[in-house]
């Protein structure tokens, strides 16, 4: 299964996305300037680590191959995914980075709100190549 721009882009609002190898296979999901500490996490136990602002997913790493990672506004369930984290976001602004250790992935996204509803789609529950990240607003 290969994510497919053309069907994400007919069907909701893309807000970015990258192709990337990720040396750490981690990918940060967060507010620009998120204070959340995940110190502890343990990602062979629990593959996707969510705080209020952030949240830190595991991801293929770069030996096995490129990760394709897409955020787009909600709602919305992409097809031969598997839902991997449902939560709540909470942004300093309406803005979201996506962004790897080494930087290789650095995405700054304006998004519809500061507080989000986010789902996290996956080919794998462990360490996915594919990733579709949806947000849906909560602003009033």
């Amino acid at each position: 299964m290969t994510i497919s721009l053309s069907n994400l882009i007919e069907s909701t609002e893309l807000y970015g996305g990258a192709i990337a190898r990720l040396d750490h296979g981690l990918l940060v999901v967060a507010s620009p300037d998120s204070v959340d500490s995940h110190t502890g996490w343990d990602p062979a136990v629990e593959p996707i680590h969510a705080g209020r602002d952030s949240i830190y997913v595991s991801a293929q790493q770069a030996a096995s191959g490129p990760v394709a990672v897409v955020c787009v506004a909600g709602p919305y369930a992409p097809q031969g995914l598997e839902l991997l984290f449902a939560g709540r976001i909470e942004l300093s602004r309406p803005t979201l980075s996506i962004y790897d250790p080494n930087d290789v992935v650095n995405l700054r996204l304006p998004v519809d709100g500061a507080v989000n509803r986010v789902e996290i789609y996956g080919d794998a529950a462990d360490e996915s190549g594919q990733l579709v990240i949806v947000l849906t607003s909560l602003d009033e």
